[in-house]
């Protein structure tokens, strides 16, 4: 990672974006409401085996539905944060993907120096047939690293990310995430993680964080 580019980072860490804690849980909940209703025409557009006429008037309503949304955006998704530093006597839970619906919602368990959650993946993350895409498991070993060094109050960003691919992981199947910590040394903070599926590990992944400096 270059100079410049943890420059860069150091600027967007600086720059004003909204936080879930600056808005009212009934807007947030309708928000939520939003994202699962988008998600489900995502899963339904990739799967469909509509007509044509259907499928242009599915456009059309689509359209008009983010003519409404787009009258007043944001500069960026939500952000949210732990409350405070997680501590092995307290777990922390923080959930990601409800407000965005790109993102396989996620829901992380912490105590600062481990972290899991369980998910089952559907159709939207498939890569080889019937299994989990590859940049996919990469992802979510990246959100369950650096949310379990979240959790502990550092804000870190992602500089090294290393994945043993071991077995296909499958959809539509509970997959279990894991994530623990390694060490650290002032701004660097190394970390692992790994999928279980049925108790058999499907991905490895070990990363190296950086903290920004201020």
């Amino acid at each position: 990672m270059t100079h410049d580019t943890m420059r860069q980072i150091d600027e967007d860490l600086t720059q004003e974006r909204t936080h879930l804690s600056d808005l009212p849980e009934q807007w947030l909940q309708t928000h939520r409401d939003l994202v699962t209703a988008v998600r489900r025409l995502m899963h339904a557009a990739a799967t469909t085996g509509a007509d044509i006429e259907d499928l242009r008037r599915s456009a059309d309503l689509v359209a008009q539905a983010s003519e409404l949304v787009e009258k007043e955006l944001r500069p960026g998704v939500l952000l949210g944060e732990f409350a405070s530093p997680a501590t092995t006597a307290t777990a922390h839970t923080r959930r990601i993907g409800v407000h965005n619906p790109s993102w396989i919602p996620l829901e992380i368990s912490s105590d600062g120096t481990t972290a899991s959650a369980t998910v089952t993946a559907d159709a939207l993350a498939e890569g080889p047939r019937d299994c989990l895409h590859g940049g996919l498991g990469a992802w979510l070993m990246d959100c369950m690293l650096g949310l379990l060094i979240e959790s502990t109050g550092r804000t870190c960003v992602t500089a090294q990310l290393d994945l043993t691919y071991l077995a296909p992981t499958p959809l539509h199947r509970p997959l279990n995430l894991y994530a623990t910590a390694d060490s650290a040394s002032g701004r660097k903070v190394w970390v692992n993680s790994w999928i279980e599926c049925d108790g058999t590990r499907t991905v490895e992944a070990k990363g190296l964080f950086i903290e920004p400096r201020r």
